[in-house]
């Protein structure tokens, strides 16, 4: 394989690499092996005072979908069916929605129309996504019905709502300033990767930040404890809620697989967060 796309930080050895596996998983055999583990839906109910009272907002969020030879079809589509069924008012996508070639993408776009989402669909790229075409995943995603949020802000249309998108913390170029410009009283954030936790200004508040990237460690053992992770600061943050200065971060497993075309005690999951205008618990 080749860098195709506008990513940094793609070696020649990772192009040997994909080059290498792109033979052995021809014909995408392993995507066509049963699915032996299903995807998790995981919801998560936050009192959230600045909504309003009575006010709420469904957020369905999935990452990591890694289209191509080594993610099970069926997996996909339990994944969207769960979000489907979550009945969402806006879909948010973490990014790596291929592996290797852009293409795969294409597998996607029916499974991202199916799920209504009337506040909107956005997303952000992943590293897997500015190795390979991102222009052409772009447009895929564009023809499918989803805003690419990257360095930008959007405000939701009938609430004291905005939503923020970072380019990625290692292969992109990311302004942070830029997804926080206008911000509301409710911030959501969507970043592919926990990595830019170290690098985001500590007076940049959000109410929820959503990202994938680690897999959960995809191979884990037993006791949960992750086996294989992209970088030292992905494992601090492996999978689960994460209290930070800025606000609240929850990490997704993701959905499909990279080049090893299998998990082990680190299930796929989407994540169905519902915002609620509650007021704050009255200390007596």
């Amino acid at each position: 394989m080749a860098l195709a796309g506008r990513g940094r930080c793609y070696s020649p050895v990772r192009g040997v690499i994909e080059s290498v596996l792109g033979r052995a998983f021809v014909g995408g055999w392993p995507a066509r092996l049963p699915a032996w583990m299903a995807v998790r839906r995981i919801d998560l109910t936050l009192p959230t005072p600045e909504l309003g009272a009575g006010a709420r907002l469904k957020v369905g969020f999935a990452s990591d979908l890694h289209a191509g030879p080594t993610t099970s079809p069926s997996t996909l589509a339990q994944a969207f069916a769960h979000l489907s069924a979550f009945d969402p008012d806006v879909l948010l996508l973490g990014g790596d929605y291929v592996l290797f070639e852009a293409r795969h993408a294409e597998q996607l776009a029916p499974l991202i129309r199916r799920v209504r989402a009337p506040l909107g669909r956005y997303a952000v790229l992943g590293n897997h996504d500015l190795w390979a075409d991102d222009r052409l995943i772009i447009r895929t995603l564009e023809r499918a019905g989803v805003e690419l949020l990257v360095n930008r802000t959007v405000r939701l249309p009938g609430l004291p709502a905005t939503m923020g998108g970072l380019d990625d913390a290692w292969t992109g170029r990311p302004h942070y300033q830029a997804a926080f410009a206008g911000r509301e009283a409710v911030h959501l954030l969507l970043m592919h990767s926990p990595d830019h936790v170290p690098h985001m200004p500590r007076d940049l508040r959000f109410t929820l930040a959503l990202c994938g990237h680690t897999h959960g460690g995809q191979v884990c053992l037993p006791s949960g404890i992750p086996l294989l992770m992209p970088s030292t600061l992905s494992r601090s943050f492996a999978h689960g809620r994460f209290e930070l200065p800025g606000g609240l971060l929850m990490v997704s497993r993701g959905v499909g697989n990279v080049e090893l075309p299998f998990r082990a005690f680190a299930a796929p999951d989407v994540l169905c967060v519902t915002l609620t205008g509650e007021p704050p618990a009255v200390l007596r």
